[in-house]
Order: C-alpha cells, then structure tokens, then sequence
C-alpha cells in the first residue's frame, strides 16, 4: 500500500492542495485532466503523477515545453516529498509525510553525502546536517568535479570506492553541495579573530551554515579557490577576482570568485551562476495572464522599446533574458550589451563592456547598429546617450530591451526625463515599462494560519473579501529555519497608450500619470503582492518589506 501523499498545486491565480489517493493525476490544459490550467507553457496533456510498486513517479507526455523536476528537465522520475515539479505556470509540491523508497534515483547519489557522525568536526557536520535536510537530493559531492579558469578538471568525480580526495577538496566539494541543495545564491565566508563564519545568502536573506570554521582550514579553502582561478600565488593582499565553474550530473555551473583583504584577513565571496535557479521562459516568471499576453505580444513586434526596472537583485536581467529566448533568433539578428556577460544565450551575440578599452554603454551601442541587429539588450540606461541611441533605435525599426534603475513604473518615466531626454522621445519611442521585485514563497512543510489583523484587512481590501485566514512563515530544517522556500516576482506593468503619450510630452506631474493609469489595465507591486497573499503563497510582512509603503 502507498504511502499518504498529496500534492501543493500553486499557480498565479489559486492554490490547491490535492490528496493522492492510487488514481494518477494528470495535467495539462485539456479539461479532462485533474490539474486544468489555461496556459501557453502547457500542453493539451503535459505530465501525469502515477502511482508504482516503489511510489510516486512523475511522467511527461512528450509535452511542448517539458517537465522540470526541482528545475531539471526529466522524461520520468521517481518523486520524494519535498519535490517541485513545474510545468508552464503551475509549481506542484509533492508532499509525503511517510519517507518513500529510493525508487528509480541512483543509489550512489542518494547515498554520496553520508549523514554526520560523531567522528567529524562540528563544522563538517553542520555542513551536512543542511545537505541531509534538503528537499531535493540528485547528487553528493563526490559527483562534483572541478574545472579551474582554463576549463582543465583538477578534480574531477570520484567513485564511493575511488581513493579519499585531499581534505581541502572534500570540504569545498560539501560547501558547493550545501549551496546546490539550499539554492544559494551566493557563499560568504569571511575570517574573524580566530575563526572563520561560513553564511550562505537563500532567498535574498544571508544564512549562517558554520559559525566556527577552523581558520587553518578556511587557508586551504582559499589556497583550493587560488588554484582553480589561477591566481598568481605571489599575491597574497590584494583585490582578486576570478572565476571556475563545476561538472554535475553533465551540467556546467560558473561560479564568480571575489577575494578582498578584511582586518583578520582575506574574505571569501563565491556568486553562484546555475541557470537551474532562475525561470528561462516567458511563461515561468508566473506574471498575471494580461501582463504575460502583453509583454509577450511585444516580444514579437518588430519595433519596440520596452523598460525592465527595479533595484539590484531584483531579476530584471532574468526577465530580459527570458524576453529573449521568446525570439527566434534563427531568423532575427539579437545581439547583447551587458556589464558583465553572466548567462550564454544561444544564436545571440553577446558583447561584454570593457571600460578601460573606452567600451560604454552609450560607444558600442552605436557601433552595433552597423551590425544589422534586429534585437537588441542593453543591460543599462545609465546616461542619456544611451537612453538617445536606444530610443532612436526603437523608433527606426529595432525591437530593444534594457533596464532602468527606478522604483516603480512611474518613476522610470520621470528617471528617463531627469536624465535630460526630450520628452517627444519618451513619448513616442517607449511602448512598456515593466517593474519588478522577488519575493520570498511560504514553505509549505511549515507555513500556518493565522487571522489578518485589522490593519492588514484594511491595507488589502477587496483582496481579502470573505478570506478570514492568510499565512505566515514559522520555520522547519527544509527552510533552513526561515519560513521561506524559494522566491517568485511580483510585476506592474505600464503600457504607453495614446492618453499617456499626450501627458508625457507636456511636463507631466505625478496625479496626472495617476489619473491616466486608473482607466486602464494596472496593477500595481503593492497591489500584485496582495494577490500572492490572499493565495497563501507568501505573507503580509513580506509585501511590504519589499513592495514599501505607496504614496
């Protein structure tokens, strides 16, 4: 007899939860299946969840976009609880309260990192007691090879029953592994007195791992980095950056390297660059359906100028980058600016800035427009030549993406004037506007119900009519303790429309903007966010922590 078991289905306009039972589940767009939801990413029967002698597998039915299993592309696999299936815009949890059997996974990467035992140090045993909590575990850190700045592998992946690899090595194969099941971000592990903190940055929230790393073990650590970004040994107190990347399971994940002198001595700084983390399609990023149809419908236009803003961190690249891969870049010339270059896009050119060989912004975005693009992303409007260049480009028959550091939609209006554009440019070159933050999702193995204070009913209003509960973060081993499992962006988009056009090119004031926005299709951050609140998906706090107080 199976195991109890159900599944969290979450999608941008309601929340499920739905028990197995023995009968498989299907999924798709096609009325018949059990998981209906109209959306371009799935297709007329996408997946099914069916039920085995061994347990739960998830199966795709050669479906258009593919099924991704904890953000890998699987045909069939085994399910543990804790799992993520996405398929389109549907994120579905697959929970079991029972532990299930090992089903079709490999047994050497369910059993490569061991569990802690009372022979290894404090901080080996930390390390591992995050890596055992994990929902997902697809591999051990003996799987990990490492491939120095040269792309020559000076570690590669050891056998159960191949020779002990150097402490050092083993210690930085388990820091990776930790980052690969906690979905860091980014490693810090920085000297103090005499010690070493290890602090990892989940969710956008920095995460202690190891508060007492042994400062002769944090050396080698270093002299391991040293030697995969082929620093030059003799160096040993200046800024150093550098990169390297790891072999897993045949996926390549770069990693960025920054040493920096502190008081006690060098800090560590390891930026995490795995594409599995991050949605690459259009349809993944979980907007509203307007605002997908909309940004998507400009994606396919042949002129075009559309705006991605927000604060750093906050994933306007990964939304550019996914407006990107919409295009068939067979058939139309796309070609990048960026500062740096950090994921490859195939068939685009990519063009890094290099501001000690006078490369701007504003310098090669002229010179590309000799190239014949048909595409074009900038990765910033930092001056008004670029904003120029860029917007002239969108007028004379280019489809351009590139972002703004603003804080809402509103306010790039006002930045790109400020920046002393004419305002006959803004109005007729720029089409969309879309901000954007990240917030943190509730985990599900731990959230709970709690009754929304009278301010916050207050606060959400009509989003919150007949709903006496939300949820709140409370904390459990595969949160790490933080409430929070994985983040998702909460959008406003703003459409030039013909009204809006007409105040822009006469010094518009803030209520002006207002007052045109409240006869057409907008939502605001705040107001998105509340959305994902009366969902369960994240909490109150949250919203405002990032979406801020609006005027």
């Amino acid at each position: 007899m199976l195991p109890m078991a159900f599944l969290e289905v979450s999608t941008p306009q309601w929340n499920r939860r739905i028990e197995l039972k023995g009968e498989p589940i299907g999924v798709g767009r096609h009325p018949d299946n059990t998981v209906q939801f109209n959306d371009d990413g799935l297709s007329r029967r996408h997946c099914v969840f069916e039920p085995r002698a061994d347990g739960w597998w998830v199966k795709d039915l050669a479906s258009r976009n593919g099924t991704k299993l904890n953000g890998v592309k699987v045909v069939e696999s085994h399910l543990n609880s804790g799992d993520v299936v996405r398929v389109g815009g549907v994120e579905i949890r697959f929970m079991s309260p029972v532990p299930v059997s090992g089903g079709g996974k490999n047994p050497k990467s369910a059993q490569a990192s061991a569990k802690p035992t009372q022979d290894e140090p404090g901080y080996e045993a930390a390390l591992r007691r995050v890596c055992e909590a994990a929902a997902s575990k697809q591999f051990g850190e003996r799987e990990i090879a490492l491939v120095d700045a040269r792309g020559m592998t000076l570690h590669g992946a050891a056998e159960d029953d191949a020779e002990a690899p150097a402490e050092s090595v083993q210690i930085m194969r388990l820091l990776l592994l930790a980052c690969f099941r906690s979905r860091a971000s980014d490693l810090h592990i920085e000297p103090k007195n005499e010690k070493a903190v290890v602090r990892i940055r989940v969710d956008g929230v920095m995460v202690t791992l190891v508060e007492e790393l042994p400062l002769n073990v944090f050396r080698r650590l270093i002299g391991v980095v040293r030697v995969l970004c082929q620093f030059d040994q003799s160096v040993k107190a200046e800024v150093l950056d550098g990169h390297f990347n790891v072999m897993v399971k045949s996926r390549r994940v770069d990693y960025r390297v920054s040493l920096t002198p502190s008081m006690h001595g060098m800090k560590l700084v390891l930026r995490v660059l795995d594409p599995a983390n991050a949605p690459s399609r259009l349809h993944e990023l979980g907007m509203l359906p307007w605002m997908y149809e909309k940004l998507r419908g400009a994606c396919n236009r042949d002129a075009a100028l559309v705006l991605a803003c927000g604060p750093t961190g906050s994933g306007k690249t990964t939304t550019l980058y996914s407006c990107l891969r919409e295009i068939d870049v067979e058939q139309r010339n796309a070609i990048t600016i960026e500062d740096p270059v950090e994921y490859q896009i195939d068939g685009a050119t990519q063009i890094p800035i290099d501001s000690k060989q006078g490369h701007t912004f504003g310098g090669l975005l002229r010179s590309i427009l000799r190239q014949d693009p048909d595409v074009i992303l900038v990765g910033e409007i930092r001056d008004v030549e670029t904003a120029n260049v860029a917007m002239q480009a969108a007028m004379t028959g280019h489809l351009v993406f590139s972002t703004v550091h603003a804080r809402d939609t509103i306010g790039s209006l006002f930045r790109l004037l400020d920046l002393g554009v004419e305002p006959y440019l803004v109005s007729s070159a720029l089409d969309m506007i879309i901000a954007q933050r990240l917030v943190r999702t509730l985990c599900t193995t731990c959230r709970r119900q709690v009754a929304p204070t009278l301010a916050q009913q207050m606060k959400m209003g009509k989003m919150i009519d007949g709903m006496g509960q939300i949820y709140a973060p409370t904390g459990c081993a595969v949160c790490l303790d933080t409430g929070f499992y994985g983040r998702r962006g909460v959008f406003e988009l703003l459409e030039m429309t013909d009204p809006l056009r007409d105040v822009v090119l006469k010094q518009p004031t803030l209520q002006q903007i207002r007052d045109i926005l409240k006869n057409s299709l907008f939502t605001s951050l705040q107001g998105y966010g509340f959305q994902l609140v009366a969902n369960g998906i994240t909490s109150f706090e949250e919203v405002e922590r990032v979406s801020g107080a609006e005027a």
